[in-house]
């Protein structure tokens, strides 16, 4: 009722935009935008159910590199005692 009542204060906006022009397309509108916003807000509720209740993606074996770390670390030492990791 409160969006209705801005719709008709705010008519002559709405008439071009909407075409509301009387009280009955304020209040009809007003329920459309109403529905709308609820549907919109349980789709998203859905959405955000099924994404927490997906499982990780399993990983395969490509994505694990098992390297030691002599790989990295070699026993050369920088300045202050770094060590080069080779990028």
């Amino acid at each position: 009722m409160k969006e209705a009542h801005k719709i008709m204060k705010y008519i002559k906006l709405y008439s071009v935009t909407h075409g509301v022009k009387n009280w009955a397309d304020c209040l009809r509108l007003s329920w459309a935008n109403e529905k709308k916003r609820v549907a919109d807000e349980v789709e998203r509720e859905a959405m955000n159910k099924a994404f927490s209740n997906a499982k990780e993606a399993q990983r395969s074996s490509y994505d694990k590199f098992n390297a030691p770390t002599s790989a990295y670390y070699t026993n050369s030492v920088g300045r202050f005692g770094s060590h080069y990791v080779g990028d």
